[in-house]
């Protein structure tokens, strides 16, 4: 039986070509093999990333001609796939092993379902068990203003075809991926894996470090009143 086709999304940017090697032999050395890499270099001004394809066939680079930042980066990236499965990756993040393995299991078992997830390990600065929800319910998630493992974007696969109705929200300064994943499930459930099979590095230029407590809870009221008005549509 022919192996579905996946698609790996990473946006580099000033990222340490120590981790991201770390990052990309992670994803080669899996147990599932049909895959392709998609890394855009967002015009980096300060790493060249041209050698990275030379570790793998599988490693498409994409270079933006002026910075576009990460979220048009990431749809951009969307656009650039071919795969039935999309999983995005942190360029300086490890997957287990067996992580593709195991989440393409369960879509294939699952037809209806539109994305999986994994639980993750934060490592670096700091250690840390990030758990996924037992159940992925939107009206309660939404009304409950629940945010514990739905927003990480590491790990988490989805049908190719979720697209044709999810995008990233690129007004978003952060928590857009919280955002993408209630636009999944709004129209499909998502499914938890209730095991460590992604490794994110935690260190002082993380994205999620550069916003204020006050201003991420802003975002999330945004995102939470934009989907309680849908619940009433």
């Amino acid at each position: 039986m022919t192996q579905s086709l996946v698609s790996i999304i990473l946006t580099v940017y000033d990222t340490k070509l120590q981790y991201l090697y770390e990052c990309l032999n992670s994803i080669l050395n899996q147990t599932y093999q049909n895959l392709e890499i998609v890394c855009i270099n967002d015009a980096s001004p300060n790493v060249n990333y041209d050698e990275i394809t030379k570790l793998s066939p599988k490693i498409k680079l994409y270079i933006n001609e002026k910075n576009l930042g990460m979220n048009k980066s990431v749809n951009k990236a969307f656009s650039l796939t071919t795969g039935k499965y999309l999983v995005r990756l942190g360029s300086d993040d490890i997957f287990d092993k067996d992580l593709i393995k195991k989440e393409v299991e369960l879509l294939e078992e699952n037809p209806s379902v539109g994305a999986v997830c994994c639980e993750l390990k934060r490592f670096g600065d700091y250690d840390q068990h990030i758990t996924r929800p037992k159940e992925w319910n939107y009206e309660k998630i939404i009304k409950n203003k629940q945010t514990a493992g739905t927003g990480y974007a590491g790990g988490m696969m989805f049908k190719k075809e979720v697209l044709d109705y999810c995008s990233i929200d690129e007004s978003l300064k952060m928590c857009e991926d919280f955002d993408f994943h209630l636009q999944i499930l709004k129209r499909m459930p998502i499914l938890s894996i209730h095991e460590i099979l992604y490794y994110y590095r935690s260190h002082e230029t993380n994205l999620c470090k550069s916003m204020s407590r006050q201003n991420r809870q802003r975002l999330l009221e945004k995102i939470f009143n934009k989907h309680l008005e849908l619940l009433d549509k």
